[in-house]
C-alpha cells in the first residue's frame, strides 16, 4: 500500500524530525510544502497549506477543520476542550479531494532525512483532473470529534451520525496562485443569496469589508443571521482583532454567540437549512488570499438540517454577546484591539 504524507512547513515546525525519520523508514513518502529552509523560505515564507485532507483508495475522503495535534486530546491545560467539525465523503466527490492532494504533492518538497536503510521519498506524476466538479456522493459527518475522557473512560473518537446522506458536493480550492479568491466569493454569494437563515461557525473572524456588508444587508432584508465564535481563543491577537467587528454587526441585528465550553475550531456555514459549507478556511484575509485552502459546499437539506442541529447544541454551551458587553471594554483593550486589526492582513 502506498502512503503519502504532506505537512505544512510553518504549521508543523514543532513536529519532531525523529518522527519524520520513523515514517520514512516505515516506507511512508513524506513531503513538506513551503519548508522553512533555503531557498523556499525566501519566496514562500508567508504562504501556508491550511488544508486538512485524507483520501483512501480514491473512494473515500475526510476533510474539514481537524488537524492532527495534541490539542484534540482535550488534555492540554492551555486549551481544554476542543470542538471541531469534519466530513467523511464516500463516492465520486472524494476524487476532487484526491486531485487537490495530488496538486499539493507535486509542489511539495521531499523531506531531507538520513535513513538507516536509505529509503528516499519519491513522487509520481498523476493525472490532474479539473477541480470543482459537482458530483453525487454519499456524505456523513463526524461532528464534534475529539479525544477526551470522562470519569477516566475514553470517549468515542469519532461519534457517528448513524446514517449516510446523499448530497451534491462542490469542492472549492483556494490558493495564492488563483487570481480570484474563490472561497471568499463562495462565502459572499451564499450570504447574499440567503432568504431565511444564515448560521456561521468560525474560530477566527477577521473578514473583509464586503463580507461585513453582506451580513448587514442580509439582516436588513429579513434574514436571521447568527454568528458563533469562541469565547476563549488560542490565537489571542486574532481574538483582539475580531472584537473590533462585533459592534457594527450587533448594531445591524446580527446575533453573536461566544462558545464557552472550550476552543471552537469548526468552520462552517448553513444557508436556509438547505446548503452547507464545511472546510478549513476561516473568515480572514489569510484564508481568502494567502493560504492553500479547500472547502466543500454541500447541497442537501438533510445534511444542512443535521449541521443545524449541531449548531443548536453548540449554542447551549455558548453565551450571547451584547452591545453592553462591548461598551464595558477599557480604553486599553480598545487600543490593543485596533492595533491587532491593523495587523489583520497578516493574521
Amino acid at each position: 500500500m502506498r502512503v503519502r504524507f504532506i505537512r505544512d512547513g510553518w504549521g508543523s515546525k514543532k513536529f519532531p524530525r525523529q518522527k519524520i525519520l520513523q515514517m520514512v523508514e516505515a516506507g511512508i513518502e513524506c513531503r513538506t510544502i513551503f519548508p522553512l529552509r533555503f531557498p523556499w523560505i525566501l519566496s514562500n515564507w508567508n504562504y501556508r497549506d491550511h488544508c486538512k485532507i485524507v483520501t483512501v483508495d480514491g473512494k473515500k475522503a475526510f476533510t474539514g477543520g481537524m488537524n492532527v495535534g495534541y490539542e484534540y486530546t482535550g488534555l492540554n491545560p492551555d486549551v481544554g476542550f476542543w470542538r471541531d467539525t469534519h466530513l467523511q465523503i464516500t463516492g465520486e466527490a472524494s476524487v476532487d479531494l484526491q486531485t487537490v492532494f495530488d496538486v499539493h504533492w507535486n509542489i511539495a518538497v521531499p523531506e531531507q532525512v538520513k535513513s538507516k536503510i536509505n529509503l528516499k521519498t519519491k513522487s509520481e506524476v498523476t493525472k490532474i483532473n479539473p477541480i470543482g466538479r459537482v458530483d453525487l456522493s454519499r456524505w456523513s459527518a463526524e461532528l464534534g470529534s475529539e479525544l477526551s475522557t470522562i470519569d477516566g473512560k475514553e470517549m468515542d473518537i469519532y461519534p457517528k451520525t448513524g446514517t449516510l446522506q446523499k448530497a451534491y458536493i462542490h469542492t472549492l480550492e483556494g490558493n495564492p496562485g488563483i487570481p480570484t479568491p474563490v472561497i471568499r466569493q463562495a462565502y459572499f454569494i451564499c450570504i447574499t443569496q440567503a432568504t431565511k437563515t444564515i448560521d456561521i461557525t468560525t474560530p477566527y473572524f477577521v473578514p473583509e469589508t464586503d463580507i461585513i456588508m453582506a451580513l448587514k444587508t442580509a439582516v436588513a432584508r429579513g434574514v436571521d443571521v447568527r454568528l458563533l465564535v469562541p469565547r476563549h481563543i488560542d490565537q489571542k491577537i486574532v481574538g483582539f482583532a475580531s472584537r473590533t467587528y462585533y459592534g457594527e454587526l450587533i448594531e445591524a441585528g446580527v446575533q453573536i454567540y461566544q462558545y464557552n465550553k472550550g476552543m471552537l475550531h469548526a468552520k462552517l456555514m448553513i444557508i436556509d437549512e438547505e446548503i452547507a459549507e464545511v472546510g478549513a478556511a476561516n473568515y480572514d484575509m489569510r484564508s481568502f488570499r494567502l493560504n492553500y485552502e479547500v472547502c466543500q459546499v454541500v447541497y442537501s437539506a438533510d445534511v444542512a438540517r443535521e449541521l443545524t442541529e449541531q449548531f443548536e447544541r453548540d449554542l447551549t454551551d455558548s453565551v450571547p454577546l451584547r452591545m453592553e458587553d462591548l461598551l464595558q471594554r477599557s480604553l486599553t483593550e480598545r487600543i490593543v484591539e485596533q492595533g491587532a486589526r491593523l495587523l489583520s492582513p497578516l493574521l
